[in-house]
């Protein structure tokens, strides 16, 4: 297994008599192998290599480490080096070690990583209503109030003045949801499970943090239009809990797309679903081809963040996830999603923290934006890598090797 952007094997919390053995993890952009609390696992007979920050990394979980090889004849390392593979905590029982790689493990095929462009055409083309004089597929009144001729054929399937990844088609489509085709625009969708007691404070997130982000993304020549029931989607869902994966993507369908194949939705908004309890605090995921939605599970979040409102750790979260649809993952900068950088005073946290952004762990629910890049060594400039592209055709950097 090898270049995993966050981790090539998870263990959940709570889960017992899991054995690893016989895997080659290598080149892990975070962690080989994490383990979540009260798990417990046997981990022996692998070979591990040039895993950027843990080969094995145990919270508040048991593991057994014995007979692997740790990537150098001296064992592992409980501390971050560059030669050295790492473990957490020290109470991990990995002695007695190996002193060479294990022969003839792990998958005995090779791949060549390659960039794949994949079509953007629809199925089905955004039908849109009105006279349209020179047939280009666009209405005249949307052509005049943009400085267009009406009996001038365009290529507005192809036009994208803004480059914000929505052509005219898509800026007509939204015209009455407030987009310019000559400003950055991005689409949010936010559905939220109904809470299990009328009493509780809803998963919607107030209107008053949606209008700080959204200010924030105006100071960045960014319109963020966040559609919580104002443009015809957005809408509260009969309540569900502690699901799983699949279960999530059929509420992708059930409840964004209204399981039409060519809902004009997909493509122009992001979707965001909002929950009390998911398979993990918030995470983007592939809603049918792409990076283009991402879960909130708000109680969770709200337990692990008590310090701050639940609108709060909705919104924080989402914007952050957000940023992944958008493109921004650790093959941009390894400050992003960073859970050493949490740690005051380790080797991250003291090399990201003037990294100011939502993206890293340690500012989440701090700061609701990105970084500028101008807050000094370890940070970077967000806003002008946001791919606008990305949740259209998801795409990962392979490390140069």
């Amino acid at each position: 297994m090898l270049w995993n952007e966050h981790t090539a094997i998870i263990i959940h919390h709570q889960s017992d008599y899991i054995t690893i053995t016989q895997c080659t993890l290598t080149s892990s952009f975070r962690f080989a192998i994490y383990i979540e609390e009260k798990s417990k696992a046997t981990v022996y007979k692998n070979n591990f290599k040039n895993n950027t920050l843990h080969a094995v990394y145990c919270k508040d979980a048991k593991c057994i480490g014995r007979h692997n090889y740790w990537g150098s004849i001296t064992g592992p390392t409980f501390f971050e080096k560059q030669r050295k593979e790492r473990i957490t905590p020290i109470k991990i029982q990995y002695i007695p070690w190996l002193l060479s790689p294990i022969e003839n493990t792990g998958a005995n095929w090779k791949i060549q990583p390659q960039n794949i462009s994949i079509p953007q055409k629809r199925y089905k083309q955004i039908q849109l209503n009105g006279n349209d004089t020179d047939k280009d597929g666009l209405p005249d009144w949307w052509e005049l109030k943009w400085g267009y001729e009406t009996n001038k054929w365009n290529d507005h399937e192809n036009l994208d003045p803004d480059n914000d990844a929505l052509n005219n088609f898509e800026e007509c489509y939204t015209d009455s949801y407030g987009s310019n085709p000559y400003i950055k625009d991005i689409f949010l969708e936010i559905d939220w499970v109904k809470r299990p007691k009328s009493w509780l404070p809803t998963n919607k997130p107030s209107q008053e943090i949606i209008d700080e982000i959204t200010q924030i993304f105006e100071w960045h020549g960014i319109q963020l239009h966040i559609d919580v029931g104002d443009c015809d989607g957005g809408e509260e869902v009969p309540y569900v809990t502690n699901f799983s994966y699949a279960d999530l993507r059929d509420f992708y369908w059930d409840y964004f797309l209204h399981n039409d194949l060519n809902n004009p939705r997909k493509g122009i908004f992001h979707y965001c679903f909002t929950c009390d309890f998911g398979p993990g605090r918030g995470f983007a995921f592939i809603g049918w081809d792409h990076i283009d939605s991402f879960d909130i599970s708000a109680q969770m979040l709200q337990d692990s963040f008590p310090q701050y409102s639940r609108s709060r750790v909705i919104m924080a979260g989402a914007i952050h996830e957000l940023g992944h649809t958008l493109g921004l993952f650790v093959d941009d900068h390894g400050g992003i999603d960073n859970e050493g950088a949490t740690k005051l005073f380790s080797k991250q946290w003291l090399k990201y923290r003037n990294y100011r952004s939502c993206m890293n762990y340690y500012h989440t629910y701090k700061i609701l934006g990105y970084s500028d890049g101008n807050n000094g060594p370890g940070d970077f400039n967000d806003w002008s890598n946001l791919d606008y592209m990305f949740f259209k055709n998801s795409h990962l950097e392979w490390p140069k090797t």
